[in-house]
């Protein structure tokens, strides 16, 4: 995807086998830093340092075209690409069609193109939003028995936290 590696994990370490191997690419993590770099460009600006300045945004700008092209999977953000080149988020998947991360950083980093992001916000409420039990899944389906093999994340009970779930293990409930 030419993004950004995602290691034996990024925001969820129960995604350890995605990139273990060095090959696999964060969509989520090139959306963050997106936004990390917008706000890290003008305290650059604010010290002069004129070359980090164009540095950091030609990365930026790399990032957002990346994002809305192979990121995008024509409904939705796709989360991740895999060492062997599979995708987490999309719509040809039997698991993990579409996770929450992706859509919502689409738009709080500001590097969603503008009609990208009212899609991927329709497919997170569609999908996504289970109005019926009064929760927000961070993905779904959640893996079970497919050919995709994510990690530990896949040992969860599906629907239970990160595999389909809600982020709860830090809650009092």
């Amino acid at each position: 995807m030419d993004c950004l590696k995602f290691g034996s994990g990024d925001w969820n370490d129960g995604f350890n086998t995605v990139g273990n191997k060095g090959k696999g690419e964060s969509v989520w993590l090139g959306f963050f830093l997106y936004k990390t770099l917008n706000d890290f460009i003008p305290l650059c600006e604010q010290k002069g340092e004129f070359e980090k300045i164009s540095y950091y945004k030609q990365i930026k700008e790399h990032l957002e075209k990346t994002l809305n092209t192979k990121g995008w999977d024509g409904r939705w953000f796709r989360r991740a690409y895999t060492d062997n080149g599979q995708i987490l988020g999309s719509v040809e998947n039997e698991e993990c069609k579409i996770d929450s991360i992706s859509q919502s950083w689409a738009v709080l980093s500001g590097a969603a193109e503008n009609d990208k992001k009212y899609i991927a916000m329709e497919a997170l409420e569609n999908y996504l939003i289970d109005r019926e039990n009064g929760l927000m899944k961070l993905l779904t389906p959640p893996f079970e028995n497919g050919e995709l093999e994510p990690g530990y994340i896949k040992s969860y009970l599906p629907g239970v936290r990160e595999n389909g779930g809600q982020y709860t293990h830090v809650c009092c409930c």
